[in-house]
């Protein structure tokens, strides 16, 4: 929208809303909880948050293995998919639950 706003202008009006963008764009963040009221809190929330992420994962990782093989055994393909899932999900749970924090990361700092 601001692309064919700035190319409808004669360019003599352009560069000086260009100039005033480039100024008014660059921004700057230091992500800081020191001092944060409740800022510890926060912090012990999302640490007990990615605990249950993780036991759930391990829950799910746990059952899934037992249903996809007594499936298996006995001869009952749906069920073993389904326990595949479970499976499945419970690896990509603690996958994610645990890169969730580097991504994070990685994203604002790129």
């Amino acid at each position: 929208m601001l692309v064919g706003f700035l190319a409808a202008l004669p360019p003599a009006m352009a560069r000086p809303v260009l100039a005033v963008m480039g100024v008014l764009a660059q921004v700057n963040v230091t992500p800081d909880a020191n001092g944060l009221p409740g800022g510890a809190l926060a912090q012990k929330v999302l640490n007990w948050t990615s605990q249950i992420a993780l036991w759930g994962s391990l829950a799910s990782l746990l059952v899934g293995a037992a249903v996809w093989g007594i499936s298996q055994h006995a001869g009952n393909g749906y069920q073993a998919g389904r326990g595949r899932n479970f499976a499945v999900a419970g690896a990509v749970g603690a996958l994610l639950a645990g890169l969730a924090p580097t991504i994070v990361n990685t994203l604002f700092a790129g």
